[in-house]
């Protein structure tokens, strides 16, 4: 009898060791689980096999690249030609040519162009306080005249907006020409006077 009861109960450990020993290695449902279980039920509802959910790793967001400007290059700045005070003061001798003379002096003084690989600079107006500034893509034309020499010129900007920037008696006139020519639009070095080398 002591055999019966003891086969029994080692039956019984066994059984409820089985029975409690699932229950333990258990773990707590993730939610990648609980989402992979129901997709697996709503399969069987829809008599389709379940589909295998692969559990994968966040994918990192492209870095977006900032876009680097090159740095800005100075090509030139400083006031017109001097040579524009070569008639007016020749002309000072009379009275009517003191206000020319004058005129040509003031300019001297207050105006001053900075050419840059960005942009078009003009200070100018008493005292210079007249700021005016444009950027190549702005530019629809440009319409230019010589000064005695090549070396010395007046230039005319038109703009897309119709607006229009005059420069007189810049110096190293066909450099700086040259320079902001190549750095306009195709459509505006179309509407742009050639220089006669380029003709």
């Amino acid at each position: 009898m002591p055999r019966v009861t003891n086969a029994i109960l080692a039956a019984a450990l066994t059984t409820g060791a089985a029975l409690v020993a699932p229950r333990l290695r258990v773990k707590a449902p993730t939610a990648l689980a609980a989402r992979g279980r129901l997709l697996d039920e709503l399969a069987d509802l829809d008599g389709e096999a379940p589909v295998a959910v692969e559990e994968t790793a966040p994918v990192a967001a492209p870095v977006a690249e900032k876009a680097v400007l090159e740095p800005e290059t100075l090509f030139f700045e400083g006031p017109p030609s001097k040579t524009e005070l070569i008639v007016p003061g020749l002309s000072v001798l009379t009275v009517i040519g003191i206000v020319p003379f004058a005129a040509a002096a003031a300019r001297q003084a207050w105006v001053k162009y900075k050419i840059t690989s960005r942009r078009i600079s003009v200070q100018s107006g008493v005292g210079g306080q007249d700021f005016t500034e444009i950027v190549y893509s702005d530019i629809a034309g440009m319409k230019f005249v010589y000064r005695g020499s090549k070396d010395v010129g007046d230039l005319v900007i038109s703009l897309r907006d119709g607006a229009k920037l005059e420069m007189r008696f810049v110096p190293q006139f066909q450099e700086i020409y040259r320079y902001i020519y190549e750095r306009c639009s195709p459509a505006a070095q179309a509407e742009s006077s050639p220089m006669a080398d380029d003709e």
